[in-house]
């Protein structure tokens, strides 16, 4: 290609070169040559040409550094990809001056890095080179922390928790480690509401996400579990944060939000070296009983009386349904549901008329691989806001409603809904709910939690003892510097039985 200037008497030669290093076709369109183009030479002058490069667009530093835990940054990327993209860490003693040159010591090349107690009151440099999935490579960008490494607490009570988790189970063991958490939200722990009443006992540093979330990946992964629970994890931690290290630990994860505007939900992880995902069956349940024909008999029943119906069918509560298919079994599927029933102390009905919602759910997807000829087990975690004396844990525990007029939360709307209503759940469930409480907060304290599985299928082997009372109130209640939610990991192991 040549091109003439008149003006200047000159002739330029130019070539657009590919990316096998080919001359382009002069009779390209623009368009299609400039798309092609690798590489632009001026009288023999050579230039890269990139469009469309990997680049940092927003790359943020934790506001708390801690030792011995697991520090992400936040690198958003356009045109590129966090998992592809280089990261390399330094900590240096003080940042010098702009005229003057700051020593920094190279620690660790990944995208996070975990400090130690050398570390303590450095500050970090990170370095990340932005690359896709071509592995194209966009300009280096890098930032520095504006505070300095901090020491973790040394007696962390999960600490001892983990002396009893310490390895994963063997890869074709008959039991599964089972891990349910609600790990508090950051809308719900960082508001100024939330600061000033809920959690007044709490230094707002504690309540910072950048100091919980280093704890949570901490604690979670320390229980080498082969399935992991969340409720109330933020859509943000588990994009940017959550998922990626969790990835880099061999698990893969799926997620359920509650709507658009509560940017918080059910997220399931699952160990690849023992599970396979072959389907995920979200809902939504209100949207489920609204727009399902076969649950017009549950339907009749919640409209009689009409502020429980429009309760059920308004909420955004949510039921996570991933089919996990065992790579060793190929005909055995685990459906692990997850859920975060409704919160409101008086709202015993509702969470209960939802578990029922639930269930019907459950089983439709159920029978759907039982046609394709597969062995399927339940396991049903949540934070189902419901006691081992409610409505909803009788009717999860017994498979039938409760009937029992003495009951505290029989009244005349229950009555209503349940008066010659034969109902009892598709499948048996079991639990183990011996603790003191799953949840501590100043105002209430309780178990709530729950980790149900399908009885005929699964035996309880143990659980992994909760932190004491003293450890939990040692700084009036949760969360706290040491625990980094209101809530308690359950964790528990369960033998798959072979009799099927």
């Amino acid at each position: 290609m040549m091109i003439t200037s008149n003006a200047v008497k000159q002739v330029s030669v130019v070539e657009l070169f590919d990316n096998n290093n080919q001359t382009i076709d002069e009779n390209e369109t623009n368009k299609q040559a400039w798309l092609n183009c690798r590489r632009l030479s001026i009288n023999g002058q050579s230039y890269n040409v990139e469009y469309n490069a990997p680049a940092v667009i927003k790359f943020r530093f934790p506001e708390n550094i801690l030792t011995n835990t697991i520090t992400t940054a936040f690198v958003e990327i356009d045109y590129g990809q966090y998992e592809y993209s280089l990261f390399d860490w330094y900590v240096t003693d003080d940042i010098k001056t702009e005229n003057d040159h700051t020593q920094w010591t190279h620690v660790h090349h990944g995208s996070f890095c975990i400090f130690h107690d050398e570390h303590v009151n450095k500050f970090v440099r990170l370095v990340c080179l932005p690359r896709n999935d071509a592995l194209r490579e966009g300009m280096q960008a890098e930032n520095i922390s504006k505070t300095r490494i901090i020491p973790c607490p040394f007696d962390l009570p999960m600490n001892i928790r983990h002396e009893l988790t310490k390895e994963y189970l063997p890869i074709d063991s008959n039991s599964v480690r089972l891990v349910s958490y609600n790990i508090l939200a950051n809308g719900y722990a960082s508001s100024a509401y939330a600061a000033e009443t809920i959690y007044s006992y709490c230094p707002p540093d504690y309540l910072e996400h950048d100091y919980r979330k280093a704890l949570l990946l901490k604690e979670i992964l320390g229980y080498h579990a082969d399935i992991i629970s969340l409720q109330e994890c933020d859509a943000s931690f588990y994009q940017r944060e959550l998922s990626l290290v969790l990835k880099q630990h061999g698990y893969l994860g799926d997620m359920k939000i509650k709507s658009d505007s509560v940017r918080e939900g059910a997220a399931i992880f699952y160990r690849t070296e023992r599970f396979t995902a072959i389907g995920s069956h979200n809902i939504k349940i209100g949207e489920y009983l609204r727009d399902s024909e076969h649950l017009e008999y549950i339907r009749r029943r919640c409209s009689l009386v009409s502020e429980i119906n429009t309760h059920l069918l308004e909420r955004n509560t949510a039921l996570q349904i991933l089919a996990l298919e065992r790579r060793r079994e190929s005909n055995e599927v685990f459906l692990v549901c997850n859920t975060h029933l409704y919160f409101r102390p008086h709202a015993d009905l509702i969470r209960c008329l939802q578990t029922m919602i639930a269930f019907e759910r459950i089983k439709e997807i159920k029978q759907l691989y039982e046609q394709q000829n597969k062995n399927v087990s339940i396991i049903w975690s949540g934070d189902f806001n419901a006691n081992v004396t409610s409505l909803a844990f009788h009717l999860l525990f017994t498979g039938v409603l409760l009937t029992d007029t003495n009951h505290r939360s029989y009244n005349e709307d229950y009555a209503k809904i349940i008066k010659d209503f034969d109902y009892k759940t598709p499948i048996e469930l079991s639990t183990y709910s011996n603790y003191a409480y799953t949840i501590y907060s100043l105002q209430f304290h309780d178990v709530i939690d729950h980790i149900f599985y399908d009885s005929k299928k699964f035996q309880f082997q143990r659980s992994i003892p909760m932190p004491t009372h003293e450890q939990v109130t040692e700084f009036t209640a949760l969360p706290s510097c040491k625990i980094p939610s209101d809530h308690l990991a359950i964790v528990i192991e369960l033998e798959i039985v072979k009799s099927y």
